[in-house]
């Protein structure tokens, strides 16, 4: 009974974190570092899906392209604005990019589109008071050509010297400080090879233009005021919209596949708040209806089993923030399934436990042999829809069918936690009313007649449990 005690207690300390969790002002949980919140999908907030595929004629293989998909999930979470982004490999050399709650549309499919080598350039072009000399410095959103020779004085396509590519860039190193007037500043640093190299051109390169292109593309085109030896660099001169987008490029730019986009599309709420409102309450109904039942036709055990489904629906909720899980329409009956799944184990239980009964055990060997001779059979119907909810998650993913991984997602968290709670939850609320003297209380709160049972069994003796 003391090891009964301390699950009892786990699982109220469960219940109330759990409880606190589902709470609609919880906005950071010092476990996981972070806020947590409902995610929804793009179905239910809306948003902009971009499709990416490998350009032709290079090399692609599954780790460059989960590489890829790395690099664009973080360039797209380090996007402010945006919802859970679902980042996905299809077809083996494609990209499918959902953006959900996205405002800043434009912003959004330039910076998920630059998918291009990351490089810092060099060019002849030098800074002269309010002009340039050697040529036309190449601006920003200019398309240049990259060339490892030298490049010419002035040239159309202006050319630009490959100076650092990207990967030289010290991953993580990227930030934005300001200086004593408020103005941004975007620090990095490099290592290696892109170090020296650095050092070398910058030395010898003061006040020239020394853009950082990306695809081709000029995204800023700073000049180098002295000779920067150590990795440490600093761009100063940009507006805090200029050095954000630079530092995400900077963290996130350098891709091992280069891509062209294939297509963007706008996508409205076409669920909404109205259609969310109607899943919840379908999943309110449904968990009404599968309580009424067990308590019914199972009375005094069923209504611990309520209880126990109460508290698996909290805690799976919990799970769903936390995670989490970007919840779609399909994410959602998924769950509304699982709560239908959750007394599966129950109702084996109860059979067993009715059984047991009825040959004469007392409440607390029932109890115990009734979950123990239901396990195998209870472990093997939830591995089942495990497997198949796996199987389902990785056909999504792979196809970058969204509906089929949020539909899995949902309901393999929801039949894990459920036999969480049947094994554990239900079963320790059965052993306390061992306790409270239940071997005594009359048999229909079992679901059992008073006097009985059917021909060839045999009668229970006294109208209660012995």
């Amino acid at each position: 009974m003391r090891r009964t005690g301390w699950i009892l207690l786990g699982i109220f300390i469960l219940l109330i974190l759990a409880v606190y969790i589902d709470l609609p002002n919880t906005h950071r949980l010092p476990v996981v570092n972070r806020a947590v919140s409902v995610s929804q999908g793009l179905d239910l907030k809306g948003g902009v899906r971009v499709l990416l595929c490998a350009n032709k004629g290079q090399t692609v293989t599954s780790t460059s392209m989960n590489a890829a998909r790395d690099v664009i999930e973080n360039r797209a979470s380090g996007f402010s604005g945006l919802s859970a982004p679902q980042i996905s490999v299809v077809s083996g050399n494609c990209i499918d990019a959902e953006l959900p709650g996205v405002k800043n549309q434009n912003q959004a499919i330039s910076l998920i589109g630059q998918t291009g080598q990351l490089v810092l350039g060099g060019t002849n072009v030098q800074q002269s008071g309010n002009s340039a000399t050697g040529g036309t410095p190449p601006g920003a959103g200019q398309v240049v050509k990259l060339v490892k020779g030298a490049p010419d004085a002035a040239t159309t396509p202006q050319k630009v010297k490959i100076i650092v590519p990207g990967r030289d860039i010290t991953p993580g190193s990227a930030n934005i400080t300001f200086d004593p007037t408020g103005k941004p500043l975007v620090n990095y640093s490099l290592n290696g090879a892109g170090s020296t190299a650095w050092c070398n051109f910058t030395t010898n390169h003061v006040n020239y233009f020394s853009p950082v292109v990306l695809d081709n593309k000029v995204i800023v085109d700073p000049t180098i005021n002295q000779a920067i030896c150590g990795g440490q660099t600093q761009v100063s001169g940009l507006s805090l919209s200029q050095a954000n987008n630079l530092k995400t490029l900077l963290l996130y730019g350098a891709l091992p596949v280069n891509f062209h986009r294939v297509g963007v599309e706008t996508v409205s709420a076409t669920l909404g708040p109205e259609y969310v409102h109607k899943a919840i309450v379908a999943g309110v109904i449904g968990l009404i209806l599968v309580a009424l039942f067990m308590l019914v036709y199972y009375r005094l055990p069923g209504l611990l089993a309520d209880v126990a489904l109460v508290i698996y629906a909290l805690v799976v909720f919990a799970v769903f923030k936390v995670v989490p899980v970007t919840l779609t329409l399909p994410g959602i009956a998924g769950f509304i399934l699982s709560i239908g799944m959750a007394v599966d184990a129950n109702v084996l239980i109860f059979e067993r436990l009715k059984e047991e009964l009825r040959a004469g055990k007392t409440l607390g060997a029932a109890i115990d042999s009734g979950f123990n001779r239901a396990w195998t059979s209870i472990r093997d119907s939830n591995i089942s829809t495990m497997i198949t909810t796996i199987i389902l998650y990785w056909f999504g993913q792979h196809f970058g069918t969204t509906i089929i991984t949020g539909f899995a997602t949902t309901l393999f968290i929801g039949v894990a936690i459920s036999m969480f709670t049947a094994i554990m939850v239900t079963r320790t609320f059965l052993r306390i009313l061992v306790t409270w003297g239940a071997a005594r209380w009359p048999l229909w709160l079992y679901g059992l007649p008073e006097t009985r049972l059917t021909t060839g069994e045999a009668p229970v003796p006294g109208g209660s449990v012995a």
